[in-house]
């Protein structure tokens, strides 16, 4: 139980720590879940591999187990045994190879047919037997046979069985049989009864087993291992004996058969197949027969079986027939065997020893025979076999009619005039040559001729007029002129260079003149040499490509490479590279935008496709400097950030002029290409992304992590709620990982969706059903602004009202509190789409309203216009222009500084007409718009009424005080100037004018009295007169106030009063250099006088308070004039 446990622990660490170590791995390297959870797989599987290989292992080592999984290779008892026995005869011949001697091996198959007897009984001295031969036994495995020159490796016949063991331990048999050289040849025994037995059913099953059980080594060596057909115990042929006993012992050790040059083609319908040997066994025998005599111990009977002998033997033809189509011919279960010879061989018992036999027709062959086929076709050359010499044939034939006909293409090539007559002409010649010689091997026999004759060739080339020019000078002349060029012109001189610099490497590596011209032609200021301007480009490449080999040239490269990297290395900054110019046409806002300017655009420089010249540039000057520039190096660094910001500012340069201030309309192609994510906005969004894509997310920038999410959103909101939900949870494993392994609390809500995701579908969700209603819309109606510029009484809202506050809310869910100017400008992408379908819905209602305007106003006003005079229907027309103000144009129009004006959303402006706006403000007010009770002109008249209320009493009260006399007794004292003066004072005089006329007090400076009247209100003028000889000064005072303000003056008596205060008389005073004036005048009481006034002021105060009320009242409710009727517009919006 513990090991169980203990073994259930460790694999549990085992899935943990990988799981722990796959994620940390997957997101430091922010691969997706997926890629981490294959990795992850990946490593619990190659661990249980492991465990499963060392567990294995160790049940292999401890011998338990495995055994399995070795049993084909392991050897059973009688593989062993088989073994055994092969090794015993291949040591033998491996160790008579190593001292190069050859030993033909044959295999010797059959069934009981005497074949061990008859190896046994040949009469030839075996080696490496110590067995006794004296009592020959079954071979019950292999028997190895050696000879003098001659290996036999009889077979046992027990192969032939059939069975799995059997058949295993024969495939192993051939198996090891490739160890050793391929054996010279099969020998399969057939016994003589088998073709006397007239049931062909019994042979064939014979054949069969024969053919079966040679199928393995014929599959292993092919046409290298032919066959040789024995015919054994031929002593059971009737005569067979008898005539061999005719035989002198010569003739009987001499082979009977017959062996074919060449292997026969084996045909089961051939009846002729064997007619080579039987006519051979034929003719032989019946030479021995006319040579025979008849014996006297032969009786009739045997002396007519001799002569009968050779015909006899001839009826084994059908049957050996059957069994040569059986063994060697072709068909769907067997290979093709080739078939070499026959040979018929026998034993007799010997008449000393009648245990033992001699062999009949073996001697020489198993002495000679077999081992010469065996070493000629051990030493037949491969070209020697049939198929070889056909290949050999067409190989032959083949190259005599290349060679040929290269010699005939070499000869018109060569005997072609020499091209002598201009360097031109030479280099034309140089740069065919090369062609036809990388085309094809048609002239490889007669290369080296080809060779020389464009040796010569470029030798009289290399002659051509030219002079040498020094490396430093020419280089530091290019180098001056690229640094006072200007940044496109120094892009193009050091690419130039650096393109040569490429084309002197291929020079230096042998490229030929075609390719050379495929590159960039080398600018005459960098090449080697000076040259006439008759030569051509091509004669010019060519001269230079053979100095460029020489060990000047490659001073030339050397220098030319230090010059380049110094060149790219001037600039830090690398103006020069990134300069406008050279590129392909900017990315201008007008594709997506036509009404924009072509002036906004971006730079191609900052496109994938400029992106990709851009580092082909970099990639350009790398090769010809053949090492990595560490300014280049830092620039492909840069280069992320350098494209973003690029980006960037066309972001918020295209923004700044998107959003629309005027109502347009949106065709309903554009408004379904807008719900579906593809209007201009989002497509500009999706090119920048596309442009953008290989920007990491590590690299990227605020706004382009702002945009990606966006695109996320978008993606995330057309999959299935399924697989939105998954990636949700993707997204809150992962940051909740994250956040662990930052060791940092993590703030996700569990089991609720996202923020940003819902606030993205409300988004999308307001701006579909806006666009829906949008498209829905078929004639100009004002349902699109309904509850648009005020509350809506009917409760019906509006998705535009909704639109901008739910992207609000997205934007804060994404970027709060965002200050960066790139994620400003791609959120005014996403605001353009809300404000263009919030101006084309301001756009259909102003159609509406304008169509309202001709049909509330403009129509009434001329129908039956004839029967109305000029103020009837000046005031027709004001009550239908109040009744339509008050009517359609309520919503539309809005209280400004100026008076009514257009109303306006998310600051589009509705756009009706200057003459109407021109119209509503001058001849009507903005209260005209509202019920008499809620106008401001119905309050104001009110409280006027209140206010002239207020006053009648008050001017009561003031006439009758004004009714009233006050009487004041004045007397007159001296006047005098303080100080001195040539003149003085004669007299002074008081003038009081009154409604009722003036009052006079004329006093000569003596003391005399007067008695004035006075009426509040009535009096408003009093003047004081100083009398000198020769002239009067006056001092006067205006006013309701005058006579009040003398008695203050001159309450104590006296009044010292200034030069200036006499107004016009001052100049009579300053010339007499009079500077003050002292005045008396005595007064009588006068409290009654002041109360009266006090009264009074106080009245007119509170009077002209009311008055100035009730005026300002009267000019805000005076009623403006009316307007023209040829003032009113035709249109009062802009609808087109």
């Amino acid at each position: 139980m513990l090991k169980k446990l203990a073994c259930f622990t460790g694999w549990l660490l085992v899935i943990c720590f990988s799981v722990l170590f796959s994620f940390t791995l997957g997101l430091w390297q922010n691969w997706s879940t997926t890629s981490i959870l294959v990795f992850c797989l990946s490593m619990l599987l190659i661990t249980v591999l492991l465990w499963c290989a060392g567990h294995g292992l160790v049940l292999i080592i401890k011998g338990k187990k495995g055994r399995r999984l070795f049993e084909k290779y392991r050897l059973s008892r009688r593989e062993f045994v088989l073994k055994a026995h092969w090794k015993t005869g291949a040591s033998i011949i491996k160790g008579a190879r190593r001292q190069r001697e050859t030993v033909p091996l044959y295999l010797i198959l059959g069934d009981r047919c005497g074949k061990s007897t008859l190896l046994a009984s040949a009469g030839l001295p075996t080696f490496y037997n110590s067995a006794d031969d004296t009592e020959i036994r079954p071979t019950r495995t292999l028997r190895w046979w050696f000879f003098r020159q001659l290996c036999v490796l009889d077979v046992s016949s027990n192969f032939l069985s059939g069975s799995p063991a059997i058949a295993q331990a024969w495939k192993r048999l051939v198996q090891w049989c490739t160890s050793m050289p391929a054996p010279a040849g099969v020998i399969i025994a057939i016994p003589v009864t088998s073709l006397l037995n007239q049931d062909l059913s019994a042979l064939h099953s014979l054949i069969r087993q024969q053919r079966a059980l040679l199928e393995p080594p014929v599959r292993r060596f092919g046409e290298q291992l032919p066959l040789h057909i024995l015919i054994t115990q031929c002593d059971r042929f009737p005569g067979f004996s008898l005539w061999a006993q005719q035989l002198s012992s010569e003739q009987r050790l001499q082979p009977l058969g017959y062996t074919w040059s060449q292997p026969p083609h084996i045909d089961g319908q051939d009846e002729q197949i064997l007619q080579p040997l039987f006519s051979a066994l034929r003719q032989g025998m019946s030479h021995i027969r006319l040579s025979m005599g008849r014996s006297d111990g032969l009786t009739a009977t045997e002396y007519a079986t001799l002569l009968d002998f050779p015909e006899a033997f001839s009826r084994l033809e059908p049957s050996l027939c059957y069994t040569v189509a059986s063994l060697c011919e072709p068909n769907a279960y067997f290979r093709h065997t080739t078939l070499s010879s026959i040979w018929f061989c026998a034993t007799e018992p010997l008449e000393e020893n009648r245990s033992r036999r001699t062999g009949l027709f073996i001697h020489h062959l198993l002495a000679h025979h077999l081992k010469d086929l065996g070493l000629r076709r051990g030493n037949q050359h491969w070209f020697q076999r049939s198929h070889a010499r056909k290949i050999c044939s067409v190989a032959i034939a083949f190259i005599a009619v290349w060679i040929t006909a290269s010699a005939w293409l070499s000869f018109d090539y060569l005997n072609a005039k020499a091209p002598q007559q201009s360097p031109d002409s030479l280099a034309a010649f140089l740069a065919k040559d090369e062609a036809r010689h990388s085309l094809s091997p048609r002239y490889l026999p007669f290369l080296p001729l080809l060779e020389q004759r464009r040796e010569k060739a470029e030798t009289r080339l290399v002659q051509s007029p030219s002079s040498k020019r020094q490396p430093e000078a020419a280089l530091d002349a290019y180098q001056w002129q690229v640094l006072r060029a200007a940044p496109e012109e120094q892009r193009a001189l050091i690419l130039s260079l650096a393109n040569a610099v490429i084309t002197w490497q291929q020079m230096r590596a042998g490229a030929t003149l075609d390719e050379l011209q495929k590159n960039a032609s080398v600018k005459e200021a960098l090449l080697q040499r000076d040259y006439p301007q008759t030569l051509s480009p091509l004669t010019v490449m060519a001269i230079e490509r053979h100095f460029m080999r020489s060990p000047d040239g490659e001073k030339w490269l050397h220098t030319a490479q230090r010059l380049l990297e110094s060149l790219v290395n001037h600039d830090p900054a690398l103006q020069w590279l990134v300069a406008p110019g050279a590129m392909p046409s900017p990315l201008q806002a007008a594709a997506w935008w036509p009404s924009l300017s072509d002036s906004i655009a971006l730079s191609s420089l900052w496109t994938l496709e400029g992106e990709k010249t851009y580092f082909g540039w970099i990639n350009t000057l790398e090769k010809a400097v053949a090492h990595p520039l560490p300014i280049l190096t830092q620039e492909k660094m840069r280069w992320p950030a350098r494209r973003q910001d690029a980006w960037q500012r066309y972001l918020i340069e295209v923004s700044a002029h998107l959003s629309p201030t005027t109502p347009s309309k949106v065709s309903h192609p554009h408004l379904i290409a807008l719900g579906q994510n593809k209007s201009a906005a989002m497509q500009f969004m999706h090119r920048t992304l596309n442009e953008l894509q290989g920007i990491t997310a590590a690299q990227a920038q605020p706004w382009l992590q702002t945009l990606r999410q966006l695109q996320q959103l978008s993606a995330d909101a057309n999959t299935s709620a399924m697989v939105r939900r998954t990636r949700q949870i993707d997204r809150q494993v992962r940051q909740s990982f994250i956040a662990w392994l930052q060791g940092r609390k993590d703030n996700n809500i569990p089991g609720g969706s996202a923020p940003a995701d819902r606030a993205w579908l409300h988004w999308q969700d307001v701006r579909n059903k806006a666009v829906k209603e949008a498209v829905s819309q078929g004639i100009p109606d004002a349902h699109l602004t309904r509850a648009l510029f005020a509350k809506n009484d009917n409760g019906d809202g509006n998705p535009l009202t909704d639109l901008l506050p739910a992207l609000t809310a997205l934007q804060e869910h994404l970027t709060p509190q965002n200050t960066d100017a790139g994620i400003n400008a791609v959120w005014l992408f996403y605001q353009n789409d809300a404000r263009r379908l919030a101006a084309n819905a301001i756009h259909q209602s102003a159609c509406w309203l304008n169509e309202q305007w001709k049909r509330s106003v403009i129509w009434p006003l001329g129908k039956n216009n004839e029967t109305r005079d000029y103020e009837q229907q000046q005031a027709l027309s004001q009550q239908l222009v109040g009744d339509f103000l008050r009517g359609p144009a309520s919503p539309f129009l809005a209280k400004a500084k100026n008076g009514l004006g257009a109303v306006s959303f998310t600051g589009i402006q509705a756009p009706l007409a200057e003459e109407f706006i021109h119209l509503v403000r001058h001849n009507f007010s903005a209260e005209k718009l509202l019920e008499v009770q809620d106008r401001q002109s119905t309050r104001d008249g009110d409280q006027m009424a209140a206010l002239v209320a207020k006053v009648a009493p008050l001017e009561g009260e003031q006439t009758t005080l004004s009714k009233k006399i006050w009487k004041l007794n004045v007397a007159s004292m001296p006047a005098s100037v303080p100080g001195g003066a040539q003149l003085v004072p004669t007299g002074t005089q008081l003038t009081l004018s009154c409604q009722k006329g003036e009052q006079k007090f004329l006093s000569m400076n003596f003391a005399d009295k007067h008695d004035f009247s006075w009426q509040p209100g009535q009096c408003t003028d009093v003047t004081v007169s100083v009398i000198f000889p020769g002239f009067t000064v006056h001092h006067r005072l205006y006013g309701e106030d005058a006579w009040p303000a003398f008695i203050r003056r001159f309450n104590s008596g006296e009044a010292l009063f200034q030069s200036d205060e006499f107004g016009d008389d001052e100049d009579l005073l300053k010339q007499t250099g009079i500077k003050h004036l002292l005045v008396r005048f005595a007064l009588s009481d006068t409290n009654q006088l002041e109360t009266a006034w006090q009264s009074w002021d106080a009245l007119a105060q509170n009077i002209d308070s009311l008055n100035t009320q009730i005026a300002d009242l009267a000019f805000r409710s005076e009623t403006q004039l009316s307007n023209p009727i040829s003032a009113l517009p035709g249109d009062i919006a802009q609808c087109n």
